[in-house]
């Protein structure tokens, strides 16, 4: 890719990183964001959402970020009351719930 398509490519990764965002505002979890944009993985969306989330003002990233801490939250309360799960299990998904927070503080 030459440099001059890489920058028609800028305004297409925005747009996407913006959906992302919207998407996730609108409850989509980040697995159902990556499928309606067409990207490989859950992970993938989440760090478009991150890139959107950077680019917003700082009054406006912190009510964003607000909102995500109260889903992480919404999140880690169900998968620690699952009782289709054994405890190791549960552990481990409750650190990767404390990982998502802690992406939102290096923003």
């Amino acid at each position: 890719m030459t440099k001059s398509e890489e920058d028609l490519d800028i305004p297409a990764d925005i747009e996407q990183d913006d959906q992302a965002l919207r998407l996730r505002e609108g409850g989509r979890s980040y697995l159902a964001i990556a499928e309606q944009l067409g990207l490989e993985r859950a992970t993938t969306a989440r760090a478009r959402y991150l890139r959107a989330l950077r680019r917003r003002p700082p009054t406006e990233q912190s009510a964003l970020c607000l909102r995500e801490l109260h889903r992480l939250d919404s999140v880690a309360d169900h998968i620690a009351t699952r009782k289709d799960r054994d405890q190791p299990e549960i552990s481990r998904q409750l650190r990767m719930v404390d990982r998502l927070r802690l992406d939102l503080f290096e923003t």
